[in-house]
């Protein structure tokens, strides 16, 4: 993405929105791009754990995107 870090400043926040944010800002016309491609981690849990995708996000969190990297 050419980047390290993303400041979001719409509150309140679900990862859905945060999801869309990072697809524009890649670039990607599809959020499906980075939901399927990237792990997303909520104060250092996967949100797939914790069912997260509506769920509004508090000050302070701290989401991170990691590349889901396959080798072959």
């Amino acid at each position: 993405m050419g980047c390290s870090s993303l400041k979001y400043e719409k509150h309140p926040a679900s990862i859905n929105d945060i999801v869309s944010f990072v697809s524009r800002a890649a670039s990607s016309s599809e959020a499906s791009v980075i939901r399927n491609d990237f792990l997303i981690v909520i104060n250092g849990v996967d949100s797939s754990v914790l069912n997260a995708e509506e769920q509004l996000l508090q000050d302070g969190d701290l989401v991170t995107v990691v590349p889901v990297i396959h080798g072959g």
